[in-house]
């Protein structure tokens, strides 16, 4: 247990980031707005490999953090950022919009009902080629792989070399996991698919009947109209999630029309929202961001860790904030981030 965690600990039950971030925002009219990234919400019965809680987020935290999070930022929809930021009406308050990314069943089954009880709107943007379905994306698939191999160890010398990588440990799972999957992030398209069948050959499985092993991670449609009419919002993230700088354009952009299109025929709603996979800048492109202006999008949400400011007006170039946790290390690390804000741009004075 680190100094760090142990201090903001003891700042959050002593409600000083609250107070600190009261006086932070007194007497100022111009602030950020700050987009909260979750992914997979777990309970004890949830099976995985753990990568941080930006990607696997503990329930008992998440029903803390909507609390907290209503009780001390103004929590708009993605729907409302884009206006503010279009028509440079800034943000009065220091404001905060909840999004999902991949459309995992866990954001309706243990996410949904807690956003319910709050009052609080969020955006889930999903990966349409899974949803409905048994299937997992290739991080996912590259996870489950892991989590069913009866393998002590593998080799796979395109990415390891001459090194034999140990599986003995869940530990030393998690670690392989991690190493496997940020290294075919950065290969092209065709590549990632061939090292991916020779990962199942080397780990003794069987990748087209992988997720017929288990139960289904992914919504279905039922499940994504639901929480629709209650005033969830749904935007796009690809239809297979791939890396689209990493495949050739044209791909890409089917890939980015593709999902528009499905949600929109399911919902029978215009989606006016996308995040591409992955999110960081290298995953994308100028021209893949101007597409998505031109086919109706009016917003596209990366990875790139930061607040957004209305006067920039940047909405196809959203950055967001991983939701750390526990809640008291999620409130320091955004109060730290609006302090830093605040410090670097004058006040402007209510009038």
């Amino acid at each position: 247990m680190s100094f760090k965690y142990v201090l903001y600990f003891l700042l959050f039950y002593s409600h000083f980031f609250d107070f600190l971030l009261k006086l932070l925002t007194r007497g100022r009219k111009d602030h950020p707005c700050i987009i909260l990234l979750y992914h997979r919400i777990l309970d004890d019965h949830s099976e995985y490999l753990n990568k941080g809680s930006v990607v696997h987020h503990p329930i008992k935290h998440f029903k803390k953090g909507i609390p907290y999070l209503r009780g001390n930022y103004q929590i708009l929809g993605m729907d409302e950022v884009v206006h503010h930021m279009r028509m440079d009406i800034g943000f009065e308050k220091p404001s905060l919009a909840i999004t999902f990314d991949d459309g995992y069943l866990d954001n309706y089954t243990l996410a949904y009902p807690v956003l319910k009880k709050y009052g609080v709107v969020a955006t889930l943007y999903l990966t349409t080629g899974l949803i409905g379905t048994s299937e997992r994306s290739w991080t996912d698939r590259i996870e489950l792989s892991f989590l069913k191999t009866k393998e002590d160890s593998f080799s796979l010398p395109a990415i390891f070399g001459n090194h034999k990588v140990q599986i003995k440990t869940k530990k030393e799972k998690e670690q392989a996991n991690i190493k496997v999957s940020e290294a075919l992030k950065l290969m092209p398209d065709g590549e990632r698919k061939k090292l991916m069948r020779e990962l199942f050959e080397v780990l003794k499985l069987d990748g087209n009947g992988l997720e017929n092993q288990t139960s289904r991670l992914m919504l279905n449609w039922d499940e994504v109209q639901k929480m629709a009419k209650d005033g969830i919002l749904i935007g796009s993230h690809s239809h297979t999630h791939p890396i689209l700088s990493q495949m050739p354009l044209q791909d890409a952009k089917e890939e980015i029309f593709n999902s528009k299109k499905i949600i929109e025929d399911n919902l029978g709603m215009k989606v006016k929202h996308f995040a591409f996979p992955n999110g960081r800048e290298e995953d994308f492109s100028e021209e893949l961001r101007g597409y998505c202006r031109e086919i109706g999008f009016e917003s596209v949400a990366s990875v790139a860790y930061g607040l957004n400011d209305a006067e920039k007006n940047n909405t196809l170039s959203l950055k967001r904030i991983g939701a750390i946790a526990p809640v008291w290390m999620l409130a320091g690390d955004l109060l730290l981030r609006l302090v830093k804000y605040y410090l670097a741009k004058p006040s402007v004075p209510l009038s």
